[in-house]
């Protein structure tokens, strides 16, 4: 088969067309994969950071609420969110992302819950209402506080309701004058000599509670920024601030990865697009030379057998050119024939060409 045919010329477009759909088709799978891949774990980096909201939502309800049903489900969410943190190695290694992420991720998660359940135990201890813990106990202690002040002489008999008053009010403010002034109030109570020594033993037992009351306050954090509230909180938020690096390291990932699944197919089509294009003008050009020889020819047979008669139009006018065509092809072939032959026998005589052929 002749490369400059037509037939060779439509085959070749052919197979450039097959090739390049071909190609396109490869690289398609090849990073729609790559990209489904991706694209699914970006989908569990965001469950992660909901799953860690969940958590905090649950442990915002507990604090709030001061329910054991919303510590339960603290426990339960953290186990979920605990082993999505351990799917993330397999993300890091195959995206070569930090791997300090997952490791602070993984450590500040351990830390954050560890407070919080320190923080669940302070707060049982202390009392999840007035009537548990250490809250219950003071509050009992202030009712026979009041109820056994009718023994105590007329002028001091105010001042109980005065310590049940500014106790209840420390536990709702946690105004460190307030609690000086209980404290040097129930000193003063207890060095007196006029009041009854069971009594003194009652005021005394409630000093005691009430500094359990303001130790165990204080290792809980008398507002969220100090104690265990605020150093879990801290965690958490270090928690959020990791898994926000993790999802910006994983970003430009995805975002090359689509860049050079479109670099890649632009790049293939364009270059099958100018192989086909140059392949059609170089038809083009051979279809043109040889229709610009086939006249040619024809014009030359025309002038050289003035055969043609003026009056034969259109499709007859033709087939005469056809018929002289034929006889010049079978002319110039019975030249190399006889060619052929003399140079044989010159080849036989001595290499002695003839004078005439």
């Amino acid at each position: 088969m002749k490369w400059d045919s037509i037939k060779s010329r439509l085959l070749l477009m052919t197979m450039l067309c097959v090739l390049g759909m071909g190609l396109m088709t490869v690289n398609q799978h090849y990073f729609g994969q790559k990209l489904s891949a991706l694209n699914a774990d970006n989908v569990a980096l965001q469950q992660l950071q909901t799953d860690l909201l969940q958590l905090r939502r649950h442990e915002k309800d507990f604090l709030l609420r001061h329910n054991n049903r919303y510590l339960q489900r603290f426990r339960e969410q953290q186990v979920t969110f605990t082993a999505s943190i351990n799917t993330l190695d397999k993300v890091i290694q195959q995206y070569q992302l930090p791997a300090t992420l997952v490791g602070d991720i993984a450590s500040d998660t351990e830390l954050y819950v560890r407070y919080f359940y320190q923080l669940a135990d302070l707060m049982r201890v202390y009392g999840l209402n007035s009537a548990t813990g250490i809250s219950g106990d003071l509050r009992e202690l202030s009712m026979k506080l009041n109820s056994s002040s009718v023994r105590l002489p007329k002028d001091l008999i105010h001042l109980p309701g005065q310590i049940v008053y500014l106790a209840a009010d420390f536990q709702l403010t946690f105004d460190e004058t307030t609690q000086s002034t209980l404290l040097a109030l129930l000193s003063s109570l207890i060095t007196n000599d006029r009041v009854p020594a069971d009594y003194k033993l009652l005021l005394q037992e409630f000093r005691e509670k009430f500094n359990q009351l303001v130790a165990t306050k204080k290792k809980i954090g008398f507002s969220e920024q100090q104690g265990l509230r605020g150093l879990f909180r801290e965690q958490a938020h270090r928690v959020e601030d990791n898994l926000a690096k993790l999802d910006a390291a994983l970003q430009p990932v995805l975002v090359e990865h689509k860049q050079q699944a479109t670099l890649y197919s632009t790049a293939i089509a364009l270059l099958t697009s100018v192989a086909l294009i140059l392949l059609l003008i170089r038809s083009f050009a051979t279809f043109h030379r040889s229709f610009a020889n086939f006249v040619l020819f024809f014009y030359r047979c025309k002038r050289q057998y003035q055969r043609i008669d003026p009056k034969q139009l259109g499709f007859s006018e033709f087939r005469l050119l056809a018929a002289l065509a034929n006889e010049m092809v079978e002319s110039r072939r019975q030249i190399e024939r006889r060619l052929e032959k003399l140079e044989a026998a010159s080849a036989a005589n001595g290499g002695v060409a003839p004078k005439h052929i």
